[in-house]
């Protein structure tokens, strides 16, 4: 029986141009295992690697919840960049299947045409719902986007600081776990605009959230 879910599919940017691929695949296995552990409540078939190091997938049941997935797997590779396809419609084949790699149906077949249209306007992500209006699809998408082109930017240690800072939420705990003052974490903090970037991040979820209720 056809089920109604969200499959995620993320098409890794220059993945053959890596020099090493072995220490990305690592990489990737570390933002699947996050991104699946994040939505552990949401999860119809596990994040997992696929073709290699190209790209990675797996599905969800609410699309409200995407972008936890996005966000983990983005940063799981960083400074190497990902481009998403996240479309909640219709999987017909591999339903009670565990591996996204035994499913299939028009939302896998809708997700490839949209990796193949971001590769042709060098966007970060396009979502696509038919029940949702295309303006709202659109604004949130571009909110990725422009997520993911700033945080593109980040050096490899402020990209480690930030990631460490919202888990932790405490500068001084941060400063004592890497044996640092407090001035040092917040100036790292403040190149990055890190504070910019969680608000973001937090109010996106939570529209997203309210979109897909």
């Amino acid at each position: 029986m056809a089920e109604r879910w969200c499959v995620i599919v993320g098409d890794v940017i220059g993945s053959r141009s890596v020099t090493d691929r072995e220490a990305l695949r690592a990489s990737l296995k570390q933002g699947v295992s996050r991104a699946t552990d994040a939505l552990a409540d949401q999860t119809v078939a596990p994040f997992s690697v696929l073709k290699g190091v190209d790209e990675v997938g797996g599905v969800i049941r609410n699309p409200g919840h995407a972008y936890r997935a996005i966000r983990e797997l983005t940063e799981s590779i960083h400074p190497t960049a990902i481009r998403f396809a996240v479309v909640h419609g219709e999987v017909d084949v591999g339903t009670t299947a565990s591996e996204v790699s035994e499913m299939d149906g028009p939302a896998f077949h809708k997700a490839d045409t949209l990796l193949a249209d971001l590769t042709e306007n060098g966007r970060a992500v396009a979502l696509h719902d038919p029940a949702v209006k295309s303006w709202l699809l659109s604004l949130l998408a571009d909110q990725i986007h422009l997520l993911s082109a700033w945080k593109q930017e980040w050096t490899p240690h402020q990209a480690s600081t930030v990631r460490e800072y919202r888990e932790r939420k405490s500068m001084q705990a941060l400063a004592d776990d890497r044996d640092v003052s407090i001035q040092a974490v917040s100036q790292t903090l403040s190149r990055a605009k890190a504070e910019m970037v969680l608000s973001t991040e937090a109010n996106l979820e939570a529209a997203m959230t309210e979109v897909w209720e």
